[in-house]
């Protein structure tokens, strides 16, 4: 019985000294990755030889226990080849809270301008402003005491215009 009490001990133990990065008055810098953006809107854009790639930065403070506020940038490129490639850039101001100080739910308020270029016998080039709502639900995997990876499903909609997307991103935080 006591090997079993010990044992339980070691396993609980580091799981409390994780939890103290979620705590209020903590900081957290987040740089994400996104590689796979699925829209719901441009079937036209499905065909093969797509490329997407997101890159991204979010930093905040936790205000109390377990919810984060913070503010970000991002850039995102997705194209196809020798069709059209579409650039843009992101601003947002988002909360999180962690369950369990592992898995969060967050939400999002944001700004995205994007340009497509269309390449062929067009050439021309589309320009777009957005503003839009976010949710995000990830798992924070802590490596260290102060370094998790965070991957996560997000989705963004805009309810004026034709933004409807979803997908994976990949995040590294870092706690202090």
């Amino acid at each position: 019985m006591k090997r079993i009490a010990h044992i339980i001990v070691l396993l609980l133990l580091p799981v409390s000294t994780l939890m103290a990065q979620t705590e209020k008055g903590y900081w957290m810098i987040n740089p994400q990755l996104s590689t796979f953006g699925i829209s719901g809107t441009d079937t036209d854009h499905k065909k093969p030889n797509r490329f997407n790639f997101g890159l991204g930065f979010k930093g905040g403070t936790f205000i109390y226990d377990d919810l984060l506020v913070s503010f970000g940038a991002g850039y995102n490129l997705d194209m196809q080849k020798k069709q059209w490639k579409e650039n843009s850039l992101q601003l947002n101001g988002a909360v999180k809270y962690y369950f369990f100080s592992h898995l969060f739910l967050g939400a999002e308020i944001g700004y995205e301008h994007n340009w497509t270029n269309y390449i062929g016998s067009t050439q021309k080039t589309q320009k777009s402003n957005y503003y839009y709502v976010g949710a995000d639900l990830g798992y924070a995997i802590f490596i260290t005491r102060n370094i998790s990876v965070d991957p996560a499903l997000y989705w963004k909609y805009s309810f004026i215009d034709r933004l409807n997307q979803y997908g994976f991103r990949l995040g590294f935080s870092l706690y202090f």
